[in-house]
């Protein structure tokens, strides 16, 4: 006997404005007690630190390399916290993330040798890798606590990560500072 299905609409959470969910704009106090904090780049399905962008330097934009470093030199003028390029050591993460609608990347590899090519194979390798990503058009600031942890606080907008005092920062900083006079 066929069962009839039935469709439940389902809202996804990330498409909702944050002032939906509660309110007012709840800053956690833990932005304000932390000292030490790491960097990072969100990559969409990851993250990657400081560090290991120094390794795998292909994986990250130049838009996004740019938006960190702006990060990078607002914190250290600021004071508050000290940046470790360890996340396991750090109390909170922060990620960038610069705008984009979509980005590819293809790669194709001819030549080489095959692992057992011997004579019955040509020893030729051929092969090719392509990526697709499709993403929000504004930039985007993450606060995490720890390296895994939980989201702490995050905005974007267009354009947020730009020019010499990135707006999504500065609202940071201002909630950082509000939460640590009226905690």
């Amino acid at each position: 006997m066929l069962r009839p299905v039935s469709c439940v609409p389902v809202v996804l959470p990330f498409l909702l404005a944050p002032s939906l969910f509660g309110g007012s704009n709840k800053v956690p106090a833990r932005l304000a007690q932390a000292r030490y904090v790491a960097l990072a780049y969100d990559l969409g399905d990851s993250m990657l630190s400081e560090a290991e962008a120094l390794a795998k330097p292909a994986r990250v934009l130049p838009e996004d390399r740019d938006a960190l470093t702006s990060v990078r030199n607002l914190i250290e003028k600021w004071g508050r916290y000290v940046i470790t390029i360890r996340p396991a050591q750090a109390e909170l993460l922060i990620a960038v993330r610069s705008g984009r609608r979509a980005s590819a990347e293809a790669s194709v590899r001819i030549g080489g040798r095959r692992q057992g090519g011997g004579a019955t194979g040509s020893g030729v390798t051929m092969g090719s890798l392509y990526g697709v990503e499709v993403s929000s058009g504004d930039d985007m600031l993450s606060v995490y606590e720890g390296a895994g942890g939980p989201l702490l606080w995050r905005e974007q907008r267009p354009g947020g990560l730009s020019g010499s005092s990135p707006t999504l920062f500065e609202d940071f900083k201002a909630d950082v500072e509000r939460v640590a006079k009226h905690p």
